[in-house]
């Protein structure tokens, strides 16, 4: 169970909490440990083949569908204490709606733009919590979130397709820099404005992305719904089953 207090006041006026050394350094080092060989695979492909998407070589590699190819990285995903929290916020059942690494290396020179989630995976229900995990601290100088809190409250906004992807914003406004340490999450709103900026450190910036929707949430173009992983909360009950 959670440890700390959900504050979803502040996640509905602000569009995003920080919830502080939620796992331990053991957790990460072994969740990391199982990411870290998909991320590899995933990095090799795209070397061998040039850009794929926003994956960029030797800058910034997104792997997606992490818990469909690792039942580790499945049960983490799909723990009670993630059931918890994002059923507070969505106060909904429950699904994993989508789960990618990112991991930013010090080659990484340039932005990742203002955008919003929806910008790039619309769903309805639109909202989905967006659950940002350090897999080692995420710091200014190594590329840690920026957001614009209470952006979320605009509804979905135009992206214009740029040279280093999407984006909603281009006004001058920095934003708010939101460093963590390792084993802290930030859960944002999929609507919230956020970026991320280039790496100046001298080591990979890791995270590990959850989202979650409500269950039953479909794809609005084919009216679909989501099979990206498995359901946690239904009728207001945890239900998931751990896999061996």
């Amino acid at each position: 169970m959670l440890k700390t207090t959900i504050d979803k006041a502040h996640y509905d006026r602000e569009g995003y909490i920080v919830l502080d050394n939620l796992f331990t350094e053991a957790e990460m080092t072994e969740l990391t440990r199982h990411i870290d060989v998909l991320d590899e695979a995933r990095a090799a492909e795209v070397r061998a083949l040039g850009q794929q998407g926003i994956s960029i070589p030797n800058q910034i590699n997104f792997t997606s569908h992490l818990n469909l190819k690792d039942p580790y990285i499945q049960n983490f995903a799909c723990q009670e204490k993630m059931a918890e929290l994002t059923s507070t916020l969505l106060q909904s059942d429950v699904r994993l709606y989508w789960d990618q690494s990112v991991y930013k290396t010090p080659e990484a020179n340039r932005d990742f733009p203002w955008h919003q989630d929806n910008g790039y995976a619309p769903i309805e229900p639109e909202h989905y919590v967006t659950c940002w995990l350090a897999l080692e601290d995420s710091t200014i100088e190594n590329g840690c979130i920026w957001i614009h809190p209470r952006t979320h409250q605009q509804g979905l906004v135009e992206h214009k397709q740029t040279e280093i992807g999407k984006q909603c914003y281009f006004g001058d406004d920095p934003g708010l820099a939101v460093p963590v340490k390792k084993g802290s999450l930030i859960a944002f709103h999929s609507l919230l404005f956020h970026r991320s900026t280039p790496n100046l450190s001298q080591s990979t910036r890791k995270a590990y992305i959850m989202q979650y929707s409500q269950d039953g949430a479909i794809d609005p173009m084919t009216g679909a719904e989501y099979e990206n992983g498995p359901t946690l909360v239904q009728g207001g009950r945890y239900i998931y089953q751990a896999k061996a």
